[in-house]
């Protein structure tokens, strides 16, 4: 059988494409599916899924659609209408092989509970030169605007030791950068019965030789002294803390359900930016969000404006079925809500320009990623800059010591400071 994973959507999505990936790998029989890992998270990220079944229906009518997860659970109804030929939700999609070899034999079958995240380990190596590592998943923070934790099931994580035996896994494979995520992970350890912190996964996975861990977006609830503190002395924890802020101002926020204040996020930011060497900082930020008037947005402006981060995620507010929010009064004008965008957006490239250039001269570790044509590399740094280099010979998914030069548009560029064969045995 000739099968076919296509991902949508956010890391924790792309690592369930390569689980399925490699479990669908064996699936018997003649003929072709195609696999879309559904997002559901806004309502462009909904047509984007159904496009895309609808896509690969109208590009191989011979074959078996298949669309799994979020919007699976979320909009199965437009995926149906789109083509899919069969719908599995998150609760199912680790069963997905099953389910399906059950499908094609015309055999019924019924959705089971949840299984424990223990079930989910992947081999590798990745299509990239970063492997993913999930380690959690579900949500019980309930954020009026979010569909995303209303499909994502209970809080379920990966135990810190199956978490560092896959880890070595994928080290084994090749990869000397993984990217530990979830759906969110300031909430990890919560359901398992010794309540492990992120701190005591990390502490357990950089047992693991000749690997630096990079975490993706996490929750300021997650971020404590004690993280900051592991952060500030473990150099292959990855200085690049990706925070979700949405706004500024604390009317919005607690309109949101955020668990947190404009000051404890920008407390905890500068916590991680002066105690972590080398650290930089990105955050999510929704725009035109039910009741922001301009004095709200004027005030997410400037919480950034002093933390100067070098990524900015900037989302509009777009109503979700079934959320609390899409019922607010105070709904922001389309057109509001796009001009605060690229108001925020120029704000972000300045933003950005000026974190990249605390940088200049420094000798940084950068992950060779991809090869943009023959001689030139571009990867990211420990910090998460993404660097540009001319060097021959270099090897991709190797991590080599350069020093930032200068700043040419969105990256920038660097120097490849040794000889490629005495780099990338170890990250620094």
């Amino acid at each position: 059988m000739r099968v076919y994973v296509h991902s949508l959507g956010c890391r924790v999505n792309q690592y369930e494409a390569e689980f399925l990936r490699e479990r669908l790998a064996l699936l018997p029989g003649e003929g072709e599916v195609h696999v879309v890992n559904t997002c559901t998270v806004t309502a462009l990220a909904d047509r984007k899924s159904r496009k895309l079944v609808a896509q690969l229906k109208r590009e191989h009518p011979g074959a078996v659609v298949v669309a799994v997860g979020c919007g699976a659970d979320g909009a199965a109804a437009g995926l149906i209408k789109a083509g899919a030929d069969l719908v599995v939700g998150n609760k199912d999609k680790a069963r997905l092989p099953e389910i399906l070899s059950a499908f094609l034999r015309g055999v019924p079958w019924k959705s089971d509970g949840w299984p424990e995240l223990l079930v989910e380990r992947v081999r590798g190596p990745f299509p990239r030169a970063r492997a993913l590592l999930k380690v959690q998943d579900g949500c019980t923070q309930g954020c009026t605007f979010c569909r995303t934790w209303q499909v994502r099931g209970p809080l379920r994580s990966k135990p810190p030791k199956v978490a560092r035996e896959e880890a070595a896994t994928l080290a084994a494979a090749g990869h000397m950068e993984i990217v530990v995520t979830g759906v969110n992970l300031a909430q990890y350890g919560q359901d398992l019965p010794e309540k492990p912190s992120l701190s005591d996964l990390l502490r357990e996975l950089l047992r693991v030789p000749g690997v630096r861990f990079r975490l993706t977006s996490l929750n300021p609830e997650g971020v404590n002294p004690a993280l900051i503190e592991l952060f500030s002395r473990e150099p292959r924890l990855c200085p690049y803390l990706h925070m979700p802020l949405q706004s500024g101002d604390d009317r919005i926020l607690s309109a949101m359900g955020r668990a947190y204040t404009a000051a404890e996020y920008k407390e905890k930011a500068e916590a991680f930016l002066t105690k972590v060497p080398k650290a930089t900082l990105g955050a999510d930020v929704m725009v035109g969000f039910p009741g922001e008037d301009e004095a709200a947005f004027s005030r997410t402006v400037e919480l950034l404006e002093g933390l100067t981060p070098l990524n900015v995620h900037i989302f509009r507010y777009s109503p979700r079925p079934g959320t609390a929010a899409a019922r607010f009064p105070g709904q922001v004008e389309k057109t509001v809500a796009v001009r605060r965008s690229a108001l925020l957006a120029e704000e972000a490239h300045r933003w950005s320009q000026r974190a990249k250039a605390r940088f200049l001269g420094e000798i940084l570790n950068l992950l060779v990623e991809e090869e943009e044509r023959p001689g030139l590399w571009t990867g990211h740094t420990e910090n998460y800059l993404q660097v540009v280099v001319a060097r021959e010979g270099l090897v991709r998914g190797k991590i080599v010591p350069v020093q930032v030069r200068k700043i040419v548009g969105e990256h920038v560029e660097g120097v490849v400071i040794n000889r490629p064969e005495d780099c990338g045995d170890r990250p620094s």
